[in-house]
């Protein structure tokens, strides 16, 4: 059997390599950094580690000449580095898995070494998302892309779901995170065996030629340095280039309710890990639906409109939120014991309703600004620009989760809740400022 036969075959196929993605994002984002907090790391620790182990994202461009050059033709071009980073990144989870940072009085024991294995478990699935696409580039379909992606970026998003949720749901149904975390790699050993079983990719017919004294990696490493330097032209040749890149820079809307922020506050508040699940779950259940509906709407109004609009009332839910928390006399969080806070009803209520309300204002947005990357980019290198501005907006992601930690932190800036939504909503802001100024790339074809 093979899927990538049939479009139902290929659509199922894509639909797994994408949950395979998600899957660790969600465990390092939501149940694993919630864990840390409920153990006693500092909000610091805990933003700086969930950045930085993000950090392969940002420039994972730069793998794809390898993935064009080295290929065992017989194995299949892309299936092989697909299998290769599947491999890698169950051997980083379970080697992580094995060496958790234990805390104690003294501080934190491992979590360097633990960090480490988590970068290079995304190393490898940053490896994957690159081979993954390039597949989907040769095997689908034209009249099935647009169904494929959809698919695709609901099923990373339902891995996520998993991936944080459902270790979450695991945990207090078993009292163990160490046991619920191995659903993780069980799951992922569980699509390896279907790529090994189930998908055929197609032999190439002709090798490529190489000229005298050429290799593949020579190949790639000249490919490496070619698009390095027509990135630069592209960004930094026209007052449009540079104009967009500050844009794939800037964080746009609020971001406070999806990051550290949240893996702070909830527990916190005295929600349980499988409460904190259903929100999650639930959130996730929302904001698919509306990421979706805000292509169609930036389709029918205009991409400008419909993303100045979301972005702006994506900061509302956290500005909220964070009024009542100050009302409530919530400034700072209550200091721990031994992990465990006083539950807070009326504000476990309140804290709902803003993240649900902001899981429709996010998921509007994010449908919205990709495809407004795609309108400023030069169409005559488009996956190179494309490729540029996404790798910078995974740098938003790094750096906002390491100050919200900083700003959280009474060891370092030591803000009040209400200041950092305040300081979340401004930041989210700043983008339109330079919206009005880039403008959508006209092709002209000599």
């Amino acid at each position: 059997m093979n899927l990538l036969r049939s479009r139902k075959g290929r659509l199922a196929a894509f639909s797994g390599l994408y949950l395979s993605e998600g899957l660790p994002q969600g465990f390092a984002g939501v149940a694993l950094t919630l864990e840390f907090k409920r153990m006693g790391m500092d909000a610091a620790a805990i933003g700086a580690f969930a950045g930085t182990i993000l950090l392969p994202w940002s420039w994972k461009f730069l793998v794809g000449p390898l993935v064009d050059n080295l290929k065992l033709r017989r194995f299949g071009a892309r299936k092989q580095w697909i299998v290769f980073a599947q491999v890698g990144m169950l051997a980083a989870l379970c080697t992580a898995l094995l060496c958790m940072p234990q805390f104690a009085a003294g501080g934190v024991v491992g979590l360097g070494l633990f960090t480490g294995l988590m970068i290079l478990h995304n190393v490898f699935a940053a490896t994957q998302d690159v081979a993954i696409d390039a597949l989907a580039c040769s095997i689908l379909k034209k009249d099935e892309r647009g169904l494929a992606n959809g698919i695709m970026f609901g099923s990373a998003q339902a891995g996520q779901a998993i991936g944080g949720s459902g270790v979450l749901a695991l945990k207090e149904w078993t009292g163990s995170f160490g046991i619920a975390s191995l659903l993780v790699p069980l799951l992922l050993t569980c699509i390896l065996i279907g790529v090994l079983t189930l998908i055929r990719e197609k032999p190439e017919e002709e090798p490529d030629e190489f000229g005298p004294n050429e290799t593949a990696l020579s190949r790639a490493r000249q490919q490496v340095v070619t698009y390095l330097i027509i990135a630069g032209k592209t960004i930094f040749g026209s007052s449009r280039g540079i104009l967009g890149f500050l844009l794939a820079l800037l964080p746009m809307g609020g971001m406070a309710l999806s990051m550290v922020v949240s893996t702070i506050i909830t527990p916190s508040l005295g929600m349980q890990d499988g409460e904190i699940a259903k929100l999650n779950l639930v959130c996730t259940a929302i904001w698919v639906p509306a990421c979706l509906s805000g292509g169609w709407l930036s389709d029918k109004f205009g991409r400008r409109l419909t993303l100045s609009l979301s972005c702006a009332l994506s900061v509302l839910p956290g500005l909220w939120i964070g009024w009542q928390l100050k009302q409530a006399g919530w400034d700072h969080p209550p200091d721990a014991i031994d992990g465990v806070w006083p539950r807070e009803e009326a504000l476990i209520r309140l804290w709902w309703i803003a993240a649900l309300i902001f899981s429709v204002f996010h998921g509007l947005l994010y449908g919205i600004k990709t495809a407004f990357f795609m309108d400023i980019i030069n169409p005559r290198i488009a996956g190179t620009h494309f490729t540029a501005l996404m790798a910078m907006s995974n740098l938003v992601i790094t750096y906002t989760y390491i100050w919200q930690g900083q700003a959280l932190s009474t060891e370092a800036w030591n803000w009040t809740l209400w200041q950092i939504f305040i300081a979340d909503s401004v930041f989210g802001l700043v983008f339109l400022l330079i919206l009005p100024f880039v403008k959508p790339q006209q092709i002209h074809l000599e």
